[in-house]
């Protein structure tokens, strides 16, 4: 991200910190206008309603606020995930692919692990999940909005059997997709590194 575009995404908290009301319909604008910003905008929304909660509180908080501060919160959720999340896997060329792989130095079984959504992205460290989403020409939001999801069939795929092929019940770490996929152990050392 270039420093203009942080300034300007910094801008954009500042404005909603200094809204005057934060209820859920000046959160909703703010996530419609910036998607991008939507995880930073949930937090300091949260961040701004406990603050408030404990000004002048000299005593411990009270359930009935925490009980309409969550349902505040799964509310502003999932009219979040109602929206649209895109497949950025759809749109990558196999060369795309097959550069990732090559950039990572992983085999073909671990990018098919993120496209199928198998690992999860909790468990990536920070500059692989970057790596993948430049590799396939998206937003780190976008891309780790699509791996939330449950694990999916790969598709392009023609299965032979009797009964019909099911995605994975469960999501899997990283380290076990490395291990599955058979990558030595010091280039998964490498992998599972955190480079900050």
């Amino acid at each position: 991200m270039s420093e203009r575009n942080h300034l300007d995404d910094e801008d954009v908290l500042l404005a909603f910190a200094v809204e005057p009301e934060h209820d859920r319909a000046t959160l909703e604008r703010y996530l419609k206008s910036h998607p991008h910003l939507a995880d930073d905008l949930i937090d300091l929304s949260l961040d701004m309603r406990l603050r408030r909660a404990g000004e002048g509180a000299s005593t411990p908080v009270d359930e009935v606020w925490v009980e309409e501060s969550w349902a505040a919160f799964q509310a502003t959720m999932s009219t979040n995930a109602g929206a649209a999340v895109v497949d950025p896997f759809e749109t990558a060329s196999s060369e795309d692919l097959v550069a990732l792989r090559r950039t990572l130095g992983v085999p073909s079984g671990v990018i098919q692990g993120f496209s199928t959504r198998l690992v999860d992205i909790a468990t990536v460290p920070a500059w692989i999940v970057d790596a993948v989403a430049r590799g396939v020409r998206t937003s780190v939001g976008d891309l780790r909005a699509f791996m939330t999801a449950e694990p999916r069939l790969a598709t392009g795929l023609s299965y032979k059997s009797d009964e019909a092929p099911a995605a994975a019940a469960a999501k899997i770490t990283f380290e076990a997709l490395l291990v599955q996929c058979r990558v030595k152990d010091d280039k998964r050392r490498e992998l599972l590194e955190d480079r900050d």
